[in-house]
């Protein structure tokens, strides 16, 4: 999985591993030796995650969802699962239960409304994204501005996308997918040099893909400099020749 899709599942992961031991603030419905059980296997599921073990994951989640089906935890790190095996509208229905269980969640409103936001359903993506930015106790804004950030641009916004994208570099000011964004905003609005400096931010982390060596070439050809160019080119080649991106840099170079 590459692109967007892939950023996306990585950030779902994420927000479920920092929700790990998190407690939902709603009342539960079950009793309280199905509510320990359940939080147990809940959090034995996030671990599995963590470690990518997905299959260890799935099943102590669903152990954890038979003892307690509204658990918020166990119903995000769930919804994490199924959107790594691409069963969107199940991923969809347990972002949904953990909101029920716990509405203030931002963990799951971030995560739901990035989902949403990829079916271009963009006004409740966007509607999640502000109540998880709006939360004073969410440490993790800078994930819900970038997500923000990315549904604008999806939606043809791009002066909301990049004031959106700089809030969150803002709070996080090494944060690559945040920067990753930032250089193809700025490279599809005709700002190459801009997005040179969005690069070069990511290459100091030692943060290199075939994204990165393509919008590198681009960049570089449009700002007039060959020999950087050729040089990202060179390691495309080198580094992801079955790439799409390669695919694509060689169309480039046929029609330049």
């Amino acid at each position: 999985m590459t692109g967007r899709a892939g950023w996306r599942l990585a950030a779902a992961l994420a927000l479920a591993l920092v929700l790990g031991g998190c407690a939902a603030t709603a009342d539960r419905p079950v009793s309280g030796e199905r509510e320990e059980a359940a939080e147990v296997h809940a959090e034995l599921g996030i671990g599995y995650l963590r470690e990518g073990e997905f299959e260890q994951a799935e099943r102590n989640l669903r152990r954890a969802l038979d003892y307690d089906p509204g658990d918020a935890l166990a119903n995000i790190g769930m919804a994490a699962v199924l959107e790594r095996k691409g069963q969107l509208d199940r991923a969809e229905e347990h972002y949904r239960r953990a909101l029920r269980r716990d509405e203030g969640n931002p963990f799951a409103q971030t995560n739901l409304g990035a989902l949403l936001c990829s079916r271009e359903e963009f006004d409740e993506a966007q509607a999640l994204f502000a109540r998880a930015i709006d939360n004073p106790d969410y440490d993790r804004r800078d994930i819900a501005y970038m997500n923000s950030g990315v549904c604008h641009a999806d939606a043809g916004d791009v002066e909301q996308a990049e004031r959106q994208l700089r809030r969150a570099l803002e709070l996080n000011p090494q944060y690559p997918r945040a920067l990753l964004e930032m250089a193809r905003l700025t490279y599809q609005d005709g700002r190459p040099m801009q997005t040179r400096a969005f690069l070069q931010r990511l290459d100091s982390q030692g943060i290199e893909s075939a994204e990165t060596l393509l919008l590198c070439y681009q960049a570089e050809t449009a700002l007039g400099n060959s020999r950087a160019a050729n040089a990202c080119a060179e390691r495309l080649s080198r580094q992801h020749p079955d790439s799409d991106e390669m695919t694509e840099l060689r169309r480039l170079e046929r029609e330049g």
